[in-house]
């Protein structure tokens, strides 16, 4: 059988320990299934503003509200838990916001991998690294507003179901800054048939300006 779970862990930890804190990125190895953090490197503890044994103590489900975007959260520990399903060895890898110490949000481009196996086959512990991006790179800027616009999608699904044809086509040109006079003739409609659509519209979305019809077109693919 050879060293046992424990041992392995052990070493394996200890040989990670070596050059982790010599490392510029922070390097994180969790419990499987809980997801606990068993270690963090000193880059990843300056970063959050704790130490190892404040992670310890803290319930795995908070530290995930507590430092990082709960719905991107969400979407990645999905293609996690599909790669353990798998026993896969392959990387896992994603962009994910985490709150610094400071209180800020930074964009990180993370990649989880397979750190320890037990016996028979079945993935214990996972290791992490995450590469912080510069926030001021355009590239940086466009992945944070692509990821607003997930989420927003994903948090305005449902409602925007509730629209009908007509009224999605009445949203898209009313983003495009058409008047109701413009819009009525576009679409061929009384002009009192478009001002009931625009009400809809309001009431379903909870519209309060251009600029949210504006932001619901963008995430929609109306523009």
């Amino acid at each position: 059988m050879g060293n046992s779970l424990e041992d392995r862990l052990k070493e394996k930890l200890d040989a990670l320990k070596l050059i982790a804190d010599d490392l510029p990125v922070p390097i994180i190895v969790q419990h499987v299934p809980d997801y606990g953090v068993l270690y963090m490197n000193r880059v990843g503890l300056d970063i959050l503003g704790v130490n190892l044994d404040e992670l310890h103590t803290i319930n795995p489900r908070e530290y995930v509200t507590r430092y990082f975007n709960i719905d991107d959260d969400n979407d990645y520990a999905a293609k996690i838990k599909q790669r353990l399903q798998e026993v896969s060895e392959k990387t896992t890898s994603f962009f994910q916001q985490v709150k610094s110490k400071d209180g800020n949000w930074e964009l990180y481009a993370s990649n989880v991998k397979v750190f320890l196996k037990d016996d028979a086959g079945n993935v214990t512990h996972l290791v992490t690294t995450a590469s912080p991006l510069d926030p001021d790179h355009h590239i940086t800027i466009k992945i944070n507003r692509l990821m607003d616009d997930v989420r927003f999608l994903r948090n305005n699904a449902l409602v925007f179901g509730t629209l009908s044809v007509r009224e999605v086509e009445v949203l898209k040109l009313m983003a495009l800054g058409l008047s109701s006079i413009e819009i009525a003739d576009q679409l061929f409609i009384a002009l009192a048939t478009v001002d009931t659509h625009r009400r809809n519209i309001r009431k379903k979305l909870c519209l309060k300006s251009k600029y949210d019809a504006v932001k619901f077109a963008h995430a929609f693919n109306l523009l």
